[in-house]
């Protein structure tokens, strides 16, 4: 139950508040680690779960989705059992999930436990900010979500790096062991420590059971359509059609139902206000870009460029911790200034940001990439906090939560869509150029004659027999030609994602932003 000057004993000497705020920041620093440290391992991952990137995304992908569905049901679990219990119940899942995923041993085992894995920081997120809420006097919730916002933004950005020293001195499973030992003591500092706040059970909303299982069927059906869409052959796979028509049934029926359910998962009726819309909207578009961005850069440097795991860690570790003071930054200029201003900014500058990325080529150096991601790191820090604030201010304070968790639900599904599009792109296109180049660079050519011959005469040599002097130069130049379709492929991936954002920037214009005093953002 909160009050506004909520009062608890003291902890070997030290105030409850900051007792209860270290413990719930383990697991959220755990929790939103793993939304960052598992991209910088995909491509370790590739070969020994025997898949492709159009498999491997699913990796990202069902973890995204899961804690978009949990987060629906927290107000209803947390008013049900307790939020102490909520806390406790997502961290174990976390906990176990974990284990399982450090052990799989095929893509499905992988995707079971990263959904469930999901499921539970989808309960823990969430349940963290009302824990704060709880524990903090009224005058210090500020105070409360800058910490919380500190630790949200710290977490995801040194995820890279954490995942590149794990992978590179143990193995990629040991970025999903770390958290048994961490979440381990989490729980039980939880247990022992956290006091149990007021049973709400009598007076607990029913949950929307038939409202929860429509989204699961467009949301899913969504996802599935995106990410397999390329690999079935989109209308000449008689699943896709299917899943196409049971999304083209289940998304409207979701919002109409919503509309008239007495507690609704999703408050529909917040999008009756055009700034609150075009803000939410505006954040989608950019969270396809960001998630997006963040799948195809760990596989350009490490597939492309082949830097070991610990070095592409390294080389996006300036731009994530740019992100994540820009994230803190992007919020306090938003409350002194005009936020609409602020997140334009952001939203032009992640547009420019993102479409350089498609001069990234096969020769581009470590320090640029570094550099360019930094930049675009300030960038899309810039505009999370911003676009929060501008939804928010449309609503009353006891509509934040559902607000927030409407914000947060359609970032996560954003994410999983720009990750399936992202994907998608770069293989579509890496094929298209690979069958272009393949035609222009024949052997009738002058100069593929000339390369061929000298390539030949250094496999001669070195002792080859002439015959296999002459596949292993035509192997060779397959394998350049290969790795120029997908240098381009990853190119042209970085301009869809670029346009997301385009979009996303000409919707602010139509934003009629009026700032409200004492306004305060979550910065998660």
């Amino acid at each position: 139950m909160i009050t506004d000057e909520p009062l608890y004993p003291r902890v070997l000497g030290i105030q409850y508040k900051w007792v209860a705020a270290v413990i719930v920041m383990i697991g959220t620093f755990m929790t939103l680690l793993d939304t960052t440290i598992v991209d910088i391992t995909l491509p370790k991952m590739l070969a020994e779960l025997n898949t492709d990137p159009l498999g491997i995304q699913w990796v990202v992908i069902t973890y995204l989705i899961a804690s978009a569905i949990a987060i629906t049901t927290v107000p209803w679990l947390g008013a049900k059992i307790g939020h102490k219990q909520t806390y406790i119940v997502g961290m174990s899942i976390f906990i176990v999930s974990s284990a399982v995923c450090g052990q799989a041993w095929s893509t499905a085992s992988m995707n079971t436990a990263r959904f469930i894995q999901g499921f539970g920081e989808g309960l823990v997120v969430p349940i963290v900010m009302t824990i704060l809420y709880e524990v903090f006097p009224k005058k210090e919730r500020g105070l409360a979500m800058g910490f919380f916002g500190l630790a949200a933004s710290f977490a995801p950005a040194v995820g890279p790096t954490v995942g590149g020293i794990l992978t590179e001195h143990l193995s990629w499973r040991w970025i999903f062991y770390v958290n048994l030992p961490v979440g381990g003591i989490g729980v039980l500092l939880a247990v022992f420590l956290l006091h149990r706040s007021k049973p709400t059970s009598e007076t607990a909303k029913p949950l929307d059971g038939a409202g929860f299982a429509i989204m699961v069927v467009w949301v899913c059906s969504l996802v599935v359509i995106l990410a397999k869409g390329q690999g079935w052959g989109w209308g000449h796979s008689n699943i896709i059609v299917l899943l196409v028509a049971v999304f083209a049934l289940s998304f409207p029926a979701y919002i109409l139902w919503e509309l008239r359910a007495r507690q609704p998962l999703t408050e529909m009726r917040f999008f009756r206000s055009p700034t609150f819309t075009l803000a939410i909207v505006a954040n989608v578009l950019s969270s396809m870009t960001m998630y997006g961005a963040f799948f195809l850069l760990p596989l350009f440097m490490e597939r492309l460029r082949l830097y070991p795991t610990l070095t592409a860690g390294l080389v996006l570790l300036p731009g994530s911790l740019a992100m994540a003071v820009s994230v803190i930054v992007g919020g306090i200029l938003a409350d002194r200034g005009n936020a609409k201003k602020v997140l334009l900014f952001g939203m032009v500058g992640l547009v420019f940001a993102t479409y350089h990325f498609s001069t990234l080529d096969l020769y581009t150096d470590k320090f640029v990439v570094a550099f360019d991601f930094a930049v675009w790191g300030v960038m899309a820090g810039l505009v999370f906090p911003t676009a929060a604030m501008i939804a928010f201010g449309t609503l009353e304070p006891h509509q934040i939560n559902m607000g927030s968790s409407i914000q947060n639900m359609s970032r996560l599904i954003a994410g999983s869509i720009g990750t399936s599009i992202a994907v998608t792109m770069l293989e579509r296109r890496s094929d298209a150029f690979f069958d272009a180049l393949s035609q222009k660079l024949t052997y009738a050519s002058p100069a593929m004659r000339t390369l061929s011959g000298n390539l030949s005469a250094y496999f001669a040599r070195a002792g080859v027999d002439p015959a296999t002097a002459q596949q292993k130069a035509s192997a060779l130049m397959e394998m350049h030609i290969q790795a120029n379709a997908t240098a381009y492929g990853f190119q042209s991936a970085f301009v869809y994602l670029a346009i997301f954002s385009v979009v996303g920037a000409v919707l602010v214009l139509g934003i009629k932003y009026k700032k409200h005093a004492g306004m305060k953002v979550a910065l998660h």
